[in-house]
């Protein structure tokens, strides 16, 4: 018997339609925020981060479709977010060409930044989302022309489609680490929830051994945990995780993960974490006995 937590696969037709289609809806309205707010910021940094934020705000829309649809089929989950992510792909090109094709005056700010005003033709966007074939075949001869700078060198060719090829990515690996590590999250089919996840505030010793950790506590060897006392300083430490759904008390799940105190030349620290495992399959009565040694939250039912 798997002693690890394994999603059940099931999922609902409701919850499957919600996320394809709002997923869809969102990635239109996406695509047409970014699109918009990179033509009128001409600043390559800003650009950068607002590409990082489409992929952060669709992986989060996908997240929370997966949670509240309750699906538990990570594969599944994993595919159809990176179609909504090749989908947003696709429409912010659609948009990017629309406002390319209705470009007019371009205003310089100085040498080294300019904005060209454009207009918005519904029926040219329409036309494009709809040839895909149209598309793409105008991609190379965008990237032979360039069209964008870097003080003032224009960024064309081999390298214009590095950013594309980046840009592709983040479209495509955010929106699947989220949903997809939201789909194989603890779910108990009994209760039809999602466990919640309590952080136990106690930190323990670390586990430089993760084989040797495991190896233990799949043997039930609990005595391997050991709180770490309030006078020692430890770097790192570990970090105990409950995972537990309110209504079903055989849901009682178990993670762990090693904490790095790092601390930059500026000091400012932040930290930096490795698991070292997720999802063992703990009793009721240890559960209970966790959270007496390593934390102070309410006892589960």
């Amino acid at each position: 018997m798997n002693q690890y937590y394994q999603p059940s696969g099931r999922i609902t037709l409701g919850g499957l339609l919600g996320f394809v289609l709002l997923g869809a809806v969102a990635a239109v309205g996406l695509a047409f925020a970014y699109v918009y707010a990179t033509w009128y910021i001409p600043f390559i940094y800003i650009n950068v981060l607002l590409t990082l934020g489409f992929g952060a705000v669709l992986g989060y829309v996908l997240n929370r479709m997966t949670t509240v649809g309750k699906l538990r089929n990570p594969a599944l989950v994993g595919w159809l977010a990176l179609a909504v992510g090749l989908w947003a792909w696709y429409v912010q090109w659609a948009v990017y060409l629309t406002l390319l094709n209705g470009a007019g005056e371009t205003e310089h700010a100085g040498h080294r930044f300019s904005i060209t005003h454009t207009s918005f033709e519904p029926d040219t966007f329409l036309g494009l989302l709809t040839r895909p074939d149209l598309v793409l075949s105008m991609l190379p001869r965008i990237a032979e022309e360039g069209i964008w700078s870097i003080f003032t060198v224009k960024v064309s060719g081999f390298v214009l489609y590095l950013v594309w090829l980046a840009e592709l990515a983040i479209l495509l690996v955010f929106p699947w680490i989220v949903a997809h590590t939201e789909a194989a999250a603890p779910f108990s089919e009994r209760a039809g929830q999602w466990a919640e996840k309590h952080i136990l505030p106690q930190p323990a010793t670390a586990f430089p051994d993760a084989e040797a950790t495991k190896t233990a506590l799949e043997a039930a060897r609990w005595d391997h945990l050991q709180p770490l006392a309030a006078e020692e300083a430890a770097n790192p430490y570990g970090r105990l995780i409950l995972h537990t759904a309110p209504h079903d008390e055989d849901c009682c799940f178990l993670s762990l993960e090693n904490v790095t105190i790092e601390v930059d030349d500026k000091g400012k620290s932040s930290e930096k974490t490795a698991d070292v495992l997720q999802y063992l399959q703990v009793s009721p009565q240890v559960c209970r006995d966790l959270h007496a040694r390593f934390g102070t939250a309410a006892v589960p039912a």
